[in-house]
């Protein structure tokens, strides 16, 4: 830790003791959620070709990508694409190494295929097509086409490329893992999409849910039906809760929903995700990398999907607070730890470092400094997929929220 850095122990409100807690997930086919979610396992996929080939992670950042919505023509029961959804690639990325070509084109448009599908349950009933629009342009001759792996200067010693302000906290709350589990809990339906978004208010011990999910085309025959299964879902999702929570919960679903007609007249698509309305997605404007939008955390906007895993700040620094926030509250309960590093930092030096527990812990600088000095993360990110966008399992989520057992 550099002398310039400051390390406080503060105890402002942490997210699990705010009076009003509010928490919101986008599904994983929601379209920010599937811009996300490509972007990241386009830049998993060639990082992994990368160490594979040449032994390390090649400069890219492919955080600009987009997903433009398609079309799709309804229906009473189904419905059929005119128009094809395009996943747009931004960013730069290296094409060469030594002189070797890379298939670039290739490893984005299966990676954008296998995140499709993986998301969407419609997805062979779509139509798709891949625009290319990265870049290798630089101010160095040999950023994006390095002659071996001395032009990769972060080899030797991983320092932030820009500014930024992360924030993890650890372990959930209440608020987030019921959002979570809302979408698990609606995903397991075979009628459901998987664009669902989940609102969820902690007032107190009260807890309101307020969700909106998507039926595909296939599993259900009228809006009578769709409405049973949806208010069947919603009622065993309200008694799971209050078998673990200790005060009022409401669960709400589809608010809009027409009672009377035709599928075509309520949230119904073909790939389970309103893409098929023409619905667009861009990297950055949905979850953070924790799954969730979190206002009570504090937090920076930094938006990691698709960054170098090897020393981008975004990923790499949001991975450190991430474990350290991990550690810390195994030791001592929720915390909340808060790192600014500058562009040209080493990480294990970060400019200001800002720690707020449960209570005193005199051990908890020690173990967050420890934290931020590790450099073990590119395999977790690159081979452990660590935060590559998905649908936890149902259980996993259920027992964050049973009560403690007795000693």
């Amino acid at each position: 830790m550099s002398t310039a850095a400051r390390t406080r122990f503060l105890r402002p409100v942490l997210p699990h003791d705010l009076g009003v807690e509010v928490v919101e997930r986008k599904g994983v086919g929601h379209p920010d959620t599937l811009a996300d979610s490509i972007a990241e396992l386009a830049s998993i996929r060639y990082s992994a070709y990368c160490l594979r080939e040449f032994g390390a992670v090649l400069h890219h950042n492919l955080d600009k990508v987009a997903v433009l919505g398609g079309r799709a023509r309804f229906g009473d029961r189904d419905g059929t694409y005119d128009r094809p959804v395009r996943v747009i690639f931004g960013g730069r990325i290296s094409t060469s190494f030594a002189g070797r070509a890379i298939p670039v084109r290739e490893i984005l448009e299966d990676a954008a295929a296998e995140q499709l599908a993986a998301a969407l349950p419609g997805f062979n009933r779509i139509t798709w097509q891949v625009q290319h629009e990265t870049t290798d342009s630089s101010k160095f001759a040999h950023w994006f086409a390095p002659r071996g792996l001395e032009d990769l200067p972060e080899r030797p010693t991983a320092f932030s490329n820009d500014n930024a302000f992360l924030v993890g906290t650890a372990p959930r709350t209440t608020a987030e893992s019921v959002a979570l589990l809302t979408e698990a809990w609606f995903r397991r339906q075979p009628w459901a999409g998987s664009d669902i978004k989940a609102l969820v208010i902690r007032d107190g011990h009260a807890l309101t849910v307020t969700t909106c999910v998507p039926t595909v085309a296939g599993h259900l025959s009228s809006s009578a039906e769709f409405d049973d299964a949806v208010r069947h879902t919603v009622q065993e999702l309200t008694t799971e809760l209050l078998k673990r929570l200790p005060g009022p919960v409401t669960v709400v679903c589809n608010t809009r929903n027409t009672r009377t007609g035709p599928l075509s007249g309520q949230y119904f698509t073909v790939s389970g995700s309103a893409i098929d309305y023409g619905e667009d997605g861009l990297v950055g404007r949905g979850n953070a990398r924790s799954g969730l939008i979190t206002p009570g955390q504090q937090a920076g906007n930094e938006a990691l999907f698709g960054k170098n895993p090897a020393y981008h700040v975004g990923k790499v620094g949001g991975w450190l607070v991430d474990e350290a926030a991990r550690a810390l509250a195994e030791q001592a309960g929720p915390c909340r730890i808060a790192v600014m590093w500058r562009n040209g930092d080493r990480y294990p030096e970060p400019a200001s470092l800002d720690i707020t527990t449960s209570g005193p812990d005199a051990a908890g600088p020690e173990l967050v400094r420890d934290t931020l000095r590790r450099t073990d993360w590119v395999p977790d990110l690159v081979h452990g997929q660590r935060y590559l966008p998905v649908v936890l399992p149902v259980d996993e989520l259920l027992a964050e929220l049973d009560p403690p057992a007795l000693p």
